[in-house]
């Protein structure tokens, strides 16, 4: 059991970049409706979607029609993170499981968007806005963040703009410009698990792990649904031996998304330092049937392996 111990320490390092770039497109088909508050189809709601397997975007990005509906095929199966966005509404993030398997069918994803309060945005706005957002989409930062920063220099009562210029900062590798942006976002949306959530990443990007956790624990815990987020806390508190604690994030994070396989391979791994070996062969058996080409596959089957034998 000590040597286990010992490989858990080392591995947890490797875990942290497990993450593999892939290709987006499989047999997935995907559709849903958005609403606003009262119930009425909102039109020309942008729909972004990430694909956690492969760290991609599936582009072009489906529009809601005038009925409010959208649909996306050719889709890799596995868990998707989903931002619905619309200039003058709060941003919708969801967490999706997309099965490919012939003759499945996806339930429909239903979304309510919240009007953000005190800002009026008239159509000379939303087009500059849809401009800087198409620039970013196509990974054109710079010429982005200078198209935001001219609606903002005109119209500085926009406020939602500072999300924008601060996911430009976040592309950009750029840190600590982006936590100040972010903090502005934050002046006037202190309740906001997401604008918490932009924060903490920056943090754990800028390896300021200390901050960061400051405010993911800002953060309702139910309201934690993004994968990758759920997945940094739970690796600091494991490298900061709180293991208990991050058995709860890393658990959450496969119930988000059941194919998440780093989630499972650091489940696995965190069961193990707590020795609760009929727990960690059950993640670490999911994550080698998950992922039998990661790095981590040959320390997970000698754990695999050795507990196997225990039993």
């Amino acid at each position: 059991m000590k040597k286990a111990l010992i490989i858990v320490t080392l591995a947890v390092f490797l875990a942290v970049s497990l993450f593999a770039l892939g290709d987006v497109t499989g047999k997935g088909k995907i559709r849903g409706i958005v609403t606003d508050e009262s119930g009425k189809p909102l039109e020309g709601v942008t729909v972004k979607l990430y694909s956690v397997r492969a760290q991609s975007y599936f582009l072009p990005n489906p529009v809601t029609d005038s009925e409010g509906r959208w649909r996306a095929i050719y889709l890799r199966g596995g868990g998707w993170n989903i931002d619905f966005e619309k200039a003058g509404y709060e941003t919708k993030k969801v967490s999706y499981p997309v099965n490919e398997q012939a003759g499945a069918k996806n339930p429909e994803i239903e979304i309510k968007m919240i009007k953000i309060e005190g800002i009026v945005l008239n159509e000379e706005i939303v087009t500059e806005l849809e401009k800087g957002n198409l620039l970013f989409t196509e990974k054109k930062y710079q010429e982005a963040l200078l198209a935001y920063e001219e609606i903002l220099k005109k119209n500085p009562e926009v406020f939602i703009i500072y999300k924008n210029i601060g996911n430009c900062y976040f592309a950009l590798e750029k840190y600590n410009q982006a936590v100040e942006f972010y903090l502005k976002l934050f002046e006037k949306q202190p309740t906001s698990a997401e604008t918490m959530t932009l924060i903490g990443n920056s943090y754990v990007n800028a390896k300021n792990m200390e901050k960061a956790m400051e405010w993911y624990g800002k953060i309702p815990f139910e309201e934690i649904k993004d994968v990758n987020t759920l997945y940094n806390i739970g690796a600091n508190l494991f490298n900061n031996n709180k293991n208990d604690l991050a058995l709860k994030y890393f658990k959450r994070a496969v119930e988000v998304d059941a194919e998440f396989a780093p989630g499972y391979y650091q489940l696995g791994m965190t069961h193990t330092a707590l020795n609760q070996i009929p727990e960690a062969l059950t993640a670490l058996k999911k994550f080698m049937e998950l992922a039998p080409d990661s790095p981590d596959f040959g320390t997970a089957k000698a754990i695999v392996d050795a507990f196997s034998k225990v039993k």
